[in-house]
């Protein structure tokens, strides 16, 4: 039978796309320890409608319960094996990791953001470095070489897969600082978060490293004019820079060495799920994965980022108007997966507490993301702590109705209340 949604919201599953058949008793023992009850669509499984209405009435009662033979946590060592059969039968097994590590994603975090800190920094400025010459060499022969660009990216891998928290960290902290922000090395890290989230292999995360930092490698051919414009824009001027989509193609193609993912987030990082995008105003399923990863990572950094022409969005607000985008311009369960990737208070994002209290989010929380590891900076006069105090709020109360009880009220956009997050991020 062909479940086609759950009775909770996906984000508290971890199925990572709406919709599979199932296939055997692994798949239903992990959709019973998540779910009471499951909607089945009887037109998309091989089961006839007939023979589930036969199923259905030869059963002597209903189940009220889940069956007591499940473990019912979502920490089971056995789901992760469970979930990762479901992602091969939906064609997307040679992506995954080939061997479960103890964490949701297979991969471990091995270092602390404090022990991360140099070697995220660095990573990053070395792909900015790249990149500059990765553009000017498109520009001048149209273009680019692959060996380099796998080359370039494999620091900033390795940094995402030791501790993702560190170099989400230093994005944040370039953001603030302008003309020391690359957006192309931004989408890339963002790309490469979102695929170990999701499992993907060493050679997909490469892909998507890659396809990251190359989204918007036709602007090389637009003219400086149109790129730095500022205030509102035509409907000529847009029209004109969608072509960037068209142009980055032509380059990629007269490149050696190109995979189909990394052509595949080029030409669609600005498609949608309802048809809205462009250039070829795909839908659904048929934006291929990549580049529906693509077009979150691009839109989310796009919002978070401060332009001639648009202001910089806070990163909770970001968050905010992707989850209110999803089943529409993204795909839900994408959105969803996303948002447990960065988080609704990024790494490195201001925010303030109900308490008056302001500080940087140092660390997500997996189980809990509304609950993250912060550094607090302002006390609730906000006054500058003597020196910055951590704020686990995994370990803090969560009622409410507690007097004691502390909870993130909002995040802010980079630079609130003249906090710089690189001040603090290598002490």
């Amino acid at each position: 039978m062909y479940v086609a949604m759950l009775d909770r919201p996906w984000l508290e599953t971890p199925f990572v796309f709406q919709g599979f058949e199932i296939q055997d008793k692994f798949e239903i023992e992990l959709l019973q320890s998540y779910c009471r009850y499951v909607y089945v669509d009887v037109d998309r499984g091989k089961m006839s409608a007939t023979d589930i209405r036969a199923l259905l009435s030869s059963r002597k009662e209903r189940p009220t319960s889940k069956p007591s033979g499940i473990k019912q946590t979502h920490h089971d060592k056995g789901w992760l094996a469970r979930f990762r059969a479901l992602i091969l039968r939906m064609g997307l097994g040679r992506l995954l990791i080939s061997s479960a590590k103890g964490a949701i994603s297979g991969y471990k975090i091995s270092s602390t953001v404090r022990g991360e800190a140099a070697l995220a920094n660095k990573a990053y400025e070395l792909l900015s470095a790249q990149h500059k010459s990765i553009l000017e060499r498109a520009n001048q022969e149209g273009l680019v070489d692959m060996e380099g660009v796998a080359k370039a990216v494999t620091p900033t891998i390795e940094s995402v897969l030791r501790n993702p928290n560190a170099i989400a960290w230093t994005i944040f902290s370039r953001k603030r600082g302008g003309r020391y922000y690359n957006r192309a090395v931004a989408t890339s890290v963002w790309a490469i978060m979102f695929g170990r989230q999701l499992g993907f292999d060493r050679e997909a995360l490469q892909d998507l490293a890659v396809g990251g930092l190359l989204l918007d490698i036709g602007n090389v051919n637009l003219s400086a004019d149109i790129l730095n414009m500022e205030g509102a824009i035509t409907i000529e001027q847009y029209e004109h820079l969608s072509h960037h989509v068209q142009l980055g193609l032509e380059i990629l193609r007269a490149s050696k060495g190109v995979s189909q993912n990394v052509i595949d987030m080029v030409r669609c990082h600005h498609e949608r799920a309802d048809g809205s995008g462009y250039p070829d105003k795909l839908t659904g399923t048929n934006i291929p994965i990549y580049g529906r990863i693509a077009g979150i990572v691009d839109c989310y950094d796009a919002m978070t980022t401060k332009t001639s022409y648009s202001p910089a969005t806070a990163a909770y607000d970001a968050a905010r108007e992707l989850n209110d985008m999803r089943g529409e311009q993204f795909q839900t369960e994408v959105v969803e997966q996303f948002l447990l990737t960065i988080g609704m208070f990024p790494t490195g994002s201001v925010v303030a507490l109900n308490n008056g209290k302001v500080g940087v989010v140092l660390e997500q929380n997996q189980s809990h993301p509304l609950r993250p590891k912060i550094m607090l900076l302002l006390d609730n006069a906000r006054q500058p702590f003597s020196r910055p105090k951590i704020l686990d709020m995994r370990k803090l109360k969560e009622e409410a109705s507690n007097p004691k009880a502390v909870w993130i009220e909002k995040g802010h956009e980079h630079g609130a209340f003249g906090i710089d997050p690189s001040k603090y991020f290598s002490t």
